[in-house]
Parts: C-alpha cells; structure tokens; sequence
C-alpha cells in the first residue's frame, strides 16, 4: 500500500503545477509543494468568507496557467483541467449539474487564447476552436477550493461540492466513555419526527459521533421504518428490511438470536459494502433498576476512529500492520455464502480513517507473507485490548422504547449475554445506506444560518 501511494504520489509530482489580461504562451518557473497529510474530514474544504482574491493568472510552463491569490498562494491548473471544468450553459446542465461537454473530445494540447480577470474576481478564459471562441468564467472561491490538491501535491477534494451551495461538514468528535456521557447525543422521538430542526440535531450527532438515539419511541414494529422514512430509506439484505434480534431455538440459527456475549464488532464485513448505517429499537427488555439485579443483555458501543487514532500515536508499528494486511470475512447463511477482504483499519490514500472492518466471528485464515503472521496477532491483540478498556465504551441497558442509530463502518458494538430462559430481550433492527442519511444532513445543514 504504501509503495503503490508513494509511486502515484512521484507520478504526479513529475507534472507542471498555479493576470490581469495576457497573451498565452512563455513559460514560469515551478513551485514544487511538498507533500501534506489530510488530518480532518474537511482537508481540502474552505468556507467562502475565508476564500482571497485573485491577484494575477499567467501562463506557466506545461500548459498550465499559474493563479497567484491574495494570501499569496499560488495553484497551477492544467489548460485540459480548466475546459474539462467549463460551467457554462453549454458545458453543464443549468438544471441537473450533470456535465454535457464530452471530455475525452477535448484536445490534450488545448490553449487558451486569452487569460483575464474581470471585475467580479472570475478568471476567465477564451478558448479558440475549429467551431469559434468559447468562454469559460471562474470563481475565485471556485479555483481556490479546489486548487488544494495542485497547491499541496494531494489527491485530497473538497468535502463538499461549493456550486451546489452544500456547507462544509463540522469536524468529527472522537469520543469515549468520559467525553460522550458528557453529552449523550440523544433526542425525544416525538421531537424527531415533528420538527426538522429536531431532526437536524440528531443527524448532526450522528454524523460527529457515529451515534445517536431515540428516546421514547413507540414500542410496535412499525416505527423503525417511521424513523428512517424521516430522512432515508430501509436497506434490505439477506436478513430481510428489517429483523429481530431475539430468542430463536432454530438449529444454525445467527448467533445474534442466542443469549451468548458477542464481543465488539462491525457488522457484513462480508460484503462488498458493508451498511454504512445501522438502527435497533428496543421493543422489549428487562432493566436492572426494576429487577434489582442485572439481567445480562447490556449494549456496549465503541469509538474505532478514537481506537485507531490511539493506534496510530502510540503503536505505529502495529497500526501500519492493520491498515495494510487485508482480511477475509465470510460467512453462511440459509445456504448462501458471502466473502470479502478487508484491512481492520481502511484508510484514504492520504492516510485517513475511513472505516473499521472487525469481527472475530466471521474473520478467517489469516493468509500472508511468513514474516507478517506474528506482526498480525499482536497488532490484533492491541487493537482489541484497547477497545475492551471500560474506559473506551459507553455501555448500558436499552429500554422499550429506546432507538439507536450508529455508523457501522466506525461505531463497534457488542452486548454481554443473559439466559434467555429467564430474560425477554427484543430489538427490531435495520440498515441505511449512510450517504443517503448524511445527504438529508447536508440538505438540512445548507439551510441553517451560518455562524
């Protein structure tokens, strides 16, 4: 992994990189910019009342054309880039956004006939063409998002897509036990579904802490897709849109119908995405403070961003091992068989995490180089110590009527067991596909006043 980002990384590096009214043509020195590390899902994004102007645009050497802006940084745009991203009338669809231009008929060679810089702050450029002149006009805040990647020699884009008027996300929040019960990202269900701004509030938490709940949801089957319907739609897998996870004596039944303990874990890592979304809503459960005992039964959910960022400051030896062995997880069901590889820790190629892939139920044979084998188990076992700390969980027993909701693909989560024999334990639960449920986020967060 890191080889093949390294050998991208130099092929880029081996291209050119960013006028008041100029001729084209000559050429200009090349910055070279060393290469940075996103640390944030916003790397990349910038907020308008943050955007500088452009204090010049001139032709460059390569075909490039070197923008110059206020704060004095400066971003080199290939010519090809600048008419692939025309968002003129002709170019783009007013209406849908979907581009009309045909890319691979441009000229590889293409050059501009003019660069200026107009009263609005827009670069623009005339292009010449067997078919006549054509314009494209630039803004300022437009070229300086998403010049980031020239400016800084990344792959790194914007979080969000500024023409569309979408604000950038906030910043994620790494939690553990100390830092969420601070603060429980809760929300009464009559509020939720009455009031988008509600709504809003509990999608935010979801989206910062990769959890969020429902407090006093009715109690019948019905509501969870009441709640999705609110912002999203059911996920439907081999286990149906929806089901339960309660007693089921059937032979070779999943182990989530059974009393047992199941440690921590993220589930479907068999597939070939695995649901970015997951929702429980307890129907029926008994509670310590009416038995005066504990039943078993207690949910536990954990913070793998904060885990692995914890791996990676700390044990760097081990968090390079688990972001880069890839993992098989398979499993069987009702005669179907589902398998794919993983990394536990998958990254961006700027080294960011993206996703926890962990479940030691459904992880098979490691199968890897003699060398590595070793290296593995004990980067594993850190891992897993790390996250089983009491510290690192929010644990406690759901009540009939609560409804959790958390980012599979960060949010581990496990339950201790209990005799189903003497314990009634019932939770309906679904899937979401999560850009569904953060694209009614981004929605709902354009329309909030800015601060």
């Amino acid at each position: 992994m890191a080889s093949w980002k390294s050998a991208v990384v130099a092929a880029v590096s081996a291209g050119c990189r960013l006028s008041r009214s100029v001729p084209t043509g000559g050429a200009t020195a090349r910055l070279l910019q060393p290469h940075i590390r996103a640390k944030s899902s916003l790397a990349g994004s910038v907020y308008l009342k943050d955007i500088p102007r452009i204090v010049s645009a001139v032709p460059a050497c390569h075909q490039t054309a070197k923008v110059i802006f206020e704060d004095n940084k400066t971003a080199e745009f290939k010519y090809i880039w600048l008419r692939d991203n025309c968002k003129c009338p002709s170019c783009v669809d007013v209406d849908t956004r979907q581009k009309l231009l045909d890319t691979p008929s441009i000229d590889s060679k293409i050059k501009p006939k003019a660069l200026q810089i107009d009263e609005n702050n827009q670069l623009v450029i005339t292009w010449s063409s067997r078919d006549g002149e054509h314009v494209s006009h630039f803004d300022n805040s437009w070229l300086y998002r998403y010049g980031q990647c020239f400016m800084h020699d990344t792959f790194n884009a914007p979080s969000v897509l500024e023409e569309d008027g979408v604000r950038p996300r906030p910043p994620l929040t790494l939690w553990n036990r100390y830092i969420i019960q601070k603060r429980l990202p809760e929300v009464e269900f009559e509020e939720f579904v009455e009031s988008d701004n509600a709504m809003f509030e509990w999608l935010d938490m979801f989206y910062k802490y990769g959890f969020a709940m429902l407090r006093g949801v009715p109690t019948d089957r019905e509501q969870l897709k009441r709640v999705v319907d609110r912002f999203a739609y059911i996920k439907e897998t081999q286990y149906g849109a929806t089901w339960s996870v309660r007693m089921d004596p059937t032979p070779g039944v999943h182990l989530f119908s059974t009393g047992l303990y199941l440690q921590l874990h993220t589930d479907m890592n068999y597939r070939e995405n695995s649901p970015g979304m997951q929702l429980l809503h307890c129907l029926q459960a008994e509670h310590p403070d009416k038995l005066g005992r504990d039943p078993g039964g207690q949910s536990f959910f954990v913070d793998g961003f904060r885990v692995a960022k914890w791996m990676e400051e700390n044990e760097p030896s081990a968090y390079h091992i688990l972001t880069s062995t890839p993992i098989r997880f398979s499993i069987k069901n009702k005669e179907m068989r589902y398998s794919n590889m993983w990394p536990i820790i998958v990254t961006n190629p700027e080294g960011d995490v993206q996703e926890i892939h962990y479940n030691n139920r459904t992880m098979g044979p490691l199968q890897a180089p003699d060398h590595v084998v070793v290296p593995f188990y004990h980067a594993y076992k850190l891992f897993s110590q790390r996250m089983r700390e009491e510290s690192q969980q929010l644990a406690f027993h759901l009540k009939p009527g609560d409804l959790v909701a958390f980012n599979n693909r960060r949010v581990l989560h496990g339950r201790t067991g209990f005799d189903p024999s003497r314990v009634v334990r019932h939770l309906h639960g679904c899937y979401v596909d999560i850009d569904e449920a953060f694209s009614k986020y981004d929605h709902l967060l354009s329309k909030r006043p800015s601060l």
